[in-house]
């Protein structure tokens, strides 16, 4: 099965699983040679400013990094799920969180 790399979204992406510190997604298609992961951690660092970090790349390979601050738990919590929906838009699947 092919998966596009733009999806539509006109359409709700499929339920996230309760999770509160990390997500891990990956997308497979061995025919095309695509082995992608993509991870998302939420924390609270030594000043109290809540990060969320992204790292993406090829399964066991070098991982790209972004991390982005704010001041309040729920706002983080709010673009972490944000891009999880996006991932699952763009045809990850999740395979672990906590």
């Amino acid at each position: 099965m092919k998966v596009p790399l733009l999806v539509a979204t006109d359409h709700d992406p499929p339920p996230l699983p309760k999770w509160t510190r990390w997500i891990r997604f990956e997308q497979i298609a061995p025919e095309e040679n695509r082995f992608r992961e993509y991870g998302i951690t939420i924390s609270q660092n030594l000043l109290g400013e809540w990060v969320v970090s992204s790292s993406w790349g090829r399964i066991g390979g070098r991982q790209q990094v972004k991390a982005a601050y704010f001041a309040s738990q729920s706002e983080a919590m709010a673009t972490a799920e944000q891009e999880a929906n996006r991932r699952l838009l763009r045809g990850y699947q999740v395979r672990a969180f906590e």
